[in-house]
């Protein structure tokens, strides 16, 4: 899987092996950030959160584009590792923020204080994992 556009294009992400797992198709990342592009006004300073973030394509491909901060939260030993090395081999120490928790107990936590982690965020990206059942 590669990042689309801006200052990391062509770059080459690590993704999560394994069933459940199912990164954003390129298709899917290029129409969703078209739309984006359209409707803001830059990306520059703007704070995402990534929830659910896998392999991270959707706050990296966001962070390539110029956004100042991504948080992204997988609560995955196995993902994390995945994110780790990623924001290693892309050299986005201090612009993306792991941390690992269960995104849904998180949302719960939070619930009517208006605040999560380091918001407020202009964008949240919500993807969860596809299990068949």
């Amino acid at each position: 899987m590669r990042i689309i556009a801006g200052a990391l294009r062509s770059r080459t992400l690590k993704t999560v092996e394994g069933e459940g797992y199912r990164p954003a198709m390129s298709r899917v990342r290029e129409s969703l950030f078209s739309m984006l592009d359209a409707r803001l006004p830059a990306w520059e300073g703007l704070q995402v959160l990534d929830l659910f973030a896998g392999s991270g394509s959707l706050a990296f491909e966001a962070l390539s584009r110029g956004a100042e901060r991504a948080w992204l939260v997988e609560n995955s030993a196995k993902a994390l590792r995945c994110l780790e090395d990623n924001v290693e081999r892309l050299g986005l120490a201090g612009r993306a923020l792991l941390c690992q928790d269960d995104c849904l107990k998180l949302l719960r936590r939070v619930r009517g204080t208006g605040r999560i982690m380091g918001g407020p965020f202009v964008l949240v990206f919500s993807d969860p994992p596809y299990r068949k059942r």
